[in-house]
């Protein structure tokens, strides 16, 4: 019996990101035959004239194709490595630069020189070789587009991180968080705006005004009003449940109490007069004096704050 031979047939095949199936059909023709090439050529390396010898781009456009994905967040970029996925970054993998490529960037790039005067003018003061690293790191190495990394040196600058090596952490965490578009550092601004007014909201309510916010109390401040849901009557209302029970300050008992009226259902300060607070511990609270004139600075004090809450003048 004469050998047969076998023939085995298989369409060879690829996979494309649903994100862009779904999104990005109308992307521009070069951006869409730059990133099929991309993903059939996974994991290869190339030089820019092979990829604009497959794709047909030509070279001085290949660039603004590569720069269309960074900034839709499709594509990560490591100065001249990209990849589908958010690399995880350590400031230690940051690599410095010669002198000699500091000067290059900073007078031959428009968008690097901005960044770096920007950030002379945030820190108040001339950078150094190793300031200068950092700038251009933010772009090469980190991998934010320009106009984020603006926007992150203005947040730092901001919110008090006014060391180079408090902007680069930062950065490094904008990257593994995916703020790495305008739109999306936009929204990330809103939202710390919105929680920092809950912070100061609860702090003014709480008559707290002498002294900054600990990390850990502002963010507990915050979820009380995001997490929780609940308003000011209700935070007066865990206030006064604290006051009548330990009487003194503690935000974590108030925490506390917050957190067992959610659990409860609770959502109204009428609910809560049937909830009868732990009883105080026996000997006097640290930093409180259980004396009557003690007792009736409490009550004004608590007084103040409900009508400051309805809206009521204090001397009515």
């Amino acid at each position: 019996m004469a050998d047969k031979t076998v023939i085995f047939e298989n369409s060879p095949t690829f996979s494309v990101p649903n994100e862009i199936a779904d999104s990005y059909l109308r992307a521009p023709q070069d951006a869409l035959r730059l990133i099929l090439f991309l993903l059939r050529n996974s994991s290869k390396s190339f030089l820019e004239t092979d990829i604009c010898a497959a794709t047909g781009i030509e070279k001085e456009n290949l660039e603004a194709a590569f720069d269309y994905w960074v900034e839709k967040g499709i594509l990560f970029r490591s100065k001249h490595k990209y990849t589908l996925s958010r690399p995880q970054l350590k400031t230690s993998d940051i690599q410095p630069y010669s002198a000699e490529e500091v000067a290059n960037r900073i007078n031959g790039d428009s968008a690097v020189r901005f960044l770096y005067d920007k950030t002379e003018e945030l820190l108040a003061r001339p950078l150094n070789t190793t300031d200068a690293y950092t700038v251009l790191s933010l772009v090469d190495w980190i991998g934010l587009p320009p106009e984020v990394a603006a926007v992150l040196l203005q947040y730092c600058a901001d919110s008090g991180k006014k060391s180079m090596r408090q902007i680069e952490k930062t950065a490094v965490i904008w990257a593994d968080e995916g703020i790495v578009t305008f739109e999306r550092a936009e929204a990330f601004l809103a939202a710390e705006k919105e929680k920092n007014e809950a912070a100061k909201k609860t702090a003014k309510l709480l008559g707290i005004s002498d002294r900054a916010l600990g990390e850990e109390e502002k963010k507990v401040f915050v979820a009380w009003r995001t997490e929780l849901g609940y308003a000011d009557d209700m935070i007066l209302a865990a206030y006064e449940s604290m006051i009548k029970s330990i009487g003194s300050y503690k935000y974590q008992y108030i925490d506390k109490i917050l957190r067992s009226w959610k659990a409860e259902g609770i959502t109204d300060p009428a609910q809560t007069s049937a909830k009868k607070p732990s009883p105080a511990k026996k000997g006097k609270p640290k930093g409180y004096s259980q004396s009557p004139d003690a007792e009736k600075t409490v009550d004004k004090t608590w007084e103040i704050m409900k009508k400051a809450v309805n809206g009521e003048d204090e001397q009515a």
